[in-house]
């Protein structure tokens, strides 16, 4: 596995890859203007890894036979000044189950957050999934991986299973796209910002020949056409959803809290445009003392 270097990095070149992995940096001058086939089995970066932010990592597992494609991503989980993300991709059509599991450890180790903890790891376990998800936990000792939760539990305190992974289920997957979907679709009209930001170009390919005959549960790719793919969505929609999920615990969304803060300044600024360079108690740094102060010298020198 090797990686492919996006020009608009963050923080920018060098990269530091961990050893031992099999990872080595391919310069942009290799890759750019490659056809999408090419880049498969490649390490998409968008964004290096930051030690004071958080990373879900979500996986759509297939066979690797050569018609599904396994996706894997990470999300780096948004705050108040930045978006969710996805940050780095992999996607493969000829990597087994079992071997996906050392690419995804890679991936997770490599986005260690600021819990000093790898990345989330989120593996779809329906299917094939399950031998992805075996191998990881228990040859490769990955212990930072999502535990199911049950959105329905009127107890907080029981929402938490004892299994490990994602399951995509009829109740499960109009739950992620409804969400992947009204975030994609936002924008902030303060910012300019999407609630999601979308920056690689399988998932983008994906989205224009993703199609439901009816309700959310019957989305997928366009049937009559022999090369719509869908995983990336669905990597994409488990991130999103989990990262969503962690942000919910406080009584005000990051998003909202986003949206607030971009209102507040854009007030703000507002205000300060009317006032222009004019010195009055509105936009001056002087205290009251200090006004008195000057009022008392200024009247003292006409007594």
């Amino acid at each position: 596995m090797s990686t492919v270097v996006h020009a608009g990095l963050t923080p920018p070149l060098p990269l530091d890859l961990l050893p031992g992995y099999g990872l080595a940096l391919t310069p942009e001058s290799l890759w750019r203007g490659a056809e999408l086939p090419d880049l498969m089995n490649h390490l998409l970066v968008w964004e290096a890894p930051r030690r004071t932010q958080l990373y879900v990592l979500s996986a759509d597992v297939s066979d690797g036979l050569g018609l599904d494609r396994s996706c894997i991503d990470i999300t780096r989980i948004g705050t108040v000044e930045e978006v969710d993300e996805q940050v780095a991709q992999f996607v493969s059509d000829s990597i087994d189950p079992i071997d996906l599991a050392y690419v995804i450890d890679a991936m997770g180790r490599f986005y260690v957050g600021a819990d000093a903890l790898p990345a989330l790891a989120a593996v779809e376990v329906n299917g094939h999934g399950m031998a992805t998800q075996s191998e990881l936990s228990r040859h490769l000792g990955y212990d930072n991986c999502y535990i199911w939760q049950y959105e329905d539990a009127a107890d907080p305190a029981r929402r938490m299973s004892t299994k490990v992974g994602w399951e995509t289920n009829r109740r499960s997957r109009p739950l992620i796209l409804t969400r992947f979907i009204k975030r994609v679709r936002t924008v902030d009209p303060n910012t300019g910002l999407p609630d999601y930001r979308i920056n690689s170009p399988f998932t983008r390919q994906e989205l224009r020949t993703f199609q439901t005959p009816g309700g959310l549960d019957e989305a997928e790719a366009d049937p009559t056409l022999d090369d719509a793919h869908d995983d990336c969505i669905f990597s994409a929609a488990i991130g999103l959803h989990i990262a969503q999920t962690l942000q919910m615990d406080s009584s005000e969304s990051v998003g909202d809290m986003r949206k607030r803060k971009a209102e507040e300044r854009a007030r703000r600024e507002a205000a300060q445009a009317k006032l222009g360079d004019r010195r009055d108690f509105r936009n001056t740094e002087a205290t009251s003392e200090d006004m008195r102060e000057h009022l008392a010298a200024v009247l003292g020198g006409y007594g």
